[in-house]
């Protein structure tokens, strides 16, 4: 009798390995939690080996289940990748999910114009958008990209980071706050002031046009990495907020924010999206970056067209 192998039930493993949940792989892959388990199960039998070390509270990894992983996880994402690819040729509408991993202001600024364009062009093709504040890992997540906006350099690690955009940051304060405390002329003077910022912005450094460099020492009395948050915080009267000057800009239009100490600059925010480093990257994937290139091409026109009247 010829041997064969369900490769399903591989295939089963590596979503639950990475995702690190029986759950999590079960809603992924829309199938019930006790078939998951089953197939996992079956695998160990076969192979004579536990690959996974169970306890109420997490999974781990023994050691040929991280063997294995590492074998066969690169097959799988390879075979999803062609698959996907040869759908993207038929230029047929995608179905499927598209599963994001953005912060708040970048999802709100520039993901959701995109998403709404690519929502009405493949109907069928289901989005999940996560909210996050920290850098996440789409392999580990089970996303199949995610984004991060810092002013730090990217920790080296297995994902491929395409840097999409540079926001310029801001300190933005209230009319009604100016008029009580004064505009502050050096950040030397915001001692004392409440500050609106993320944790991961600390301490503000400021860079002023003729080279003078200043560094802000001080605990925010808002500490969010939301920033429509500091942003409304800021408008109520109730603080200084570091945001992008794209997300401060309706404020700023509408008076309802003023810029402050307007010769000191920030470090800027870049913009970056994380994907598995991979030769092929899913159509839905590629038709993400691809509008988003336009929409910050198209940003960048309207910035330039604005500066020049």
């Amino acid at each position: 009798m010829p041997r064969t192998n369900d490769w399903n039930d591989w295939y089963l493993f590596s979503c639950v390995a990475q995702l690190g949940s029986f759950s999590r792989a079960a809603e992924r892959l829309q199938l019930p939690k006790s078939t998951v388990s089953t197939a996992l199960t079956r695998l160990e039998q076969k192979l004579g080996s536990r690959l996974l070390e169970r306890s109420t509270r997490r999974l781990r990894l023994t050691e040929a289940g991280f063997h294995l992983l590492e074998e066969i996880s690169p097959l799988f994402a390879r075979l999803e990748d062609v698959a996907d690819h040869l759908q993207g040729l038929a230029e047929a509408p995608l179905s499927g999910t598209l599963r994001i991993a953005a912060p708040y202001e970048f999802a709100s600024l520039h993901l959701s114009p995109v998403l709404c364009d690519i929502m009405q062009a493949h109907p069928d093709l289901h989005i999940e958008v996560d909210v996050i504040s920290n850098q996440t890992d789409p392999l580990s997540s089970g996303h199949d990209l995610s984004f991060v906006m810092t002013s730090h350099p990217l920790p080296d690690s297995s994902l491929l980071g395409k840097r999409l955009y540079t926001l310029q940051q801001g300190l933005f304060a209230a009319p009604s706050l100016l008029a009580s405390r004064g505009r502050p002329q050096h950040p030397s003077e915001l001692q004392g002031w409440p500050l609106l910022g993320a944790a991961s912005a600390l301490p503000w450094r400021l860079l002023h046009a003729d080279g003078t460099e200043f560094t802000l020492q001080q605990g925010l009395h808002l500490q969010t990495a939301n920033a429509g948050l500091r942003l409304q915080a800021a408008i109520a009267g109730r603080g200084v907020c570091l945001v992008s000057r794209n997300f401060a800009a309706a404020a700023l239009a509408a008076g309802q924010l003023q810029s402050i100490l307007g010769d000191w600059t920030l470090p800027p925010l870049k913009t970056y999206a994380l994907v598995p480093n991979r030769s092929l990257h899913p159509t839905k994937t590629r038709l993400l970056l691809d509008g988003l290139e336009r929409h910050f091409a198209a940003t960048e026109r309207q910035a330039v067209h604005t500066g020049s009247r």
